[in-house]
């Protein structure tokens, strides 16, 4: 957190980088009581959006910009970038501008820096005042992204594990997010497997003796879901609790 203090101190505008998918859980509203509080300006941007229907898409951003200018791009198709870019330039009210790009880990902050200035990203020498920790990077003559580390709020691990907010193979038990997600998966008839052990023998997942390696299935299916492989529908997760 205190990275992040600096960073949105230092920056006279921001980014905030929310999953497409469930863009209500991945928001950061601490950032942008901030932002409301001392006036900069602050751009949702929607990323992931090869991941879902674009009339989902849209319906997301026609709310989201009730609050902020919001911008839905896809790093990976490289769609909606030069929207952004020019939204930027609108908002903007200081020169030189730094931009906080912020959001929660894997939500696509790098990815999407990396698409906005090209594929060689050249880091900037830090200007005094700027710790280490965070990259500032050059966007045009007088615009600097600032990337910095995943911010995490006082979420639960199964709440960060479905979002895409931690990484499976780092959890001590990744099996309870995963029977979440499976027991929804099934109930909406998107995978056959009941439970867990069921997910494991099919995909050849056991150890010793020939028991399901329940943990490693459950890695397997958290990491497919993060990736957008599993789910059409992402409604069943706001009765995860985001507090």
């Amino acid at each position: 957190m205190k990275v992040l203090r600096e960073v949105l101190s230092r920056s006279n505008l921001i980014l905030e980088v929310v999953d497409a998918r469930f863009p209500d859980l991945t928001r950061v509203k601490m950032v942008e009581r901030y932002a409301e509080r001392t006036g900069k300006p602050l751009i949702i941007v929607l990323n992931k959006a090869d991941l879902i229907p674009k009339e989902y898409a849209e319906s997301w951003k026609k709310i989201l910009s009730k609050d902020f200018p919001t911008v839905f791009v896809s790093t990976k198709e490289r769609w909606g970038t030069r929207i952004l870019r020019n939204t930027i330039k609108e908002r903007r009210t200081h020169k030189p501008t730094y931009v906080g790009v912020v959001g929660y880990p894997n939500v696509g902050k790098s990815s999407l820096i990396n698409v906005l200035v090209g594929r060689h990203v050249s880091g900037v020498s830090p200007r005094p005042g700027f710790t280490r920790g965070k990259q500032l990077v050059r966007l045009s003559r007088d615009v600097f992204l600032i990337d910095t580390p995943g911010v995490v709020e006082n979420r639960d691990e199964t709440f960060l594990l479905l979002v895409g907010g931690k990484d499976p193979s780092s959890s001590k038990n990744p099996e309870l997010a995963a029977h979440i997600l499976l027991t929804n998966l099934h109930a909406m008839g998107e995978l056959p497997h009941k439970d867990l052990e069921e997910y494991a023998r099919e995909k050849g997942f056991f150890l010793r003796g020939g028991i399901p390696d329940e943990r490693r299935a459950a890695i397997d299916l958290l990491r497919r879901f993060q990736r957008g492989e599993l789910s059409k529908t992402y409604d069943w997760l706001k009765n995860i609790s985001a507090q």
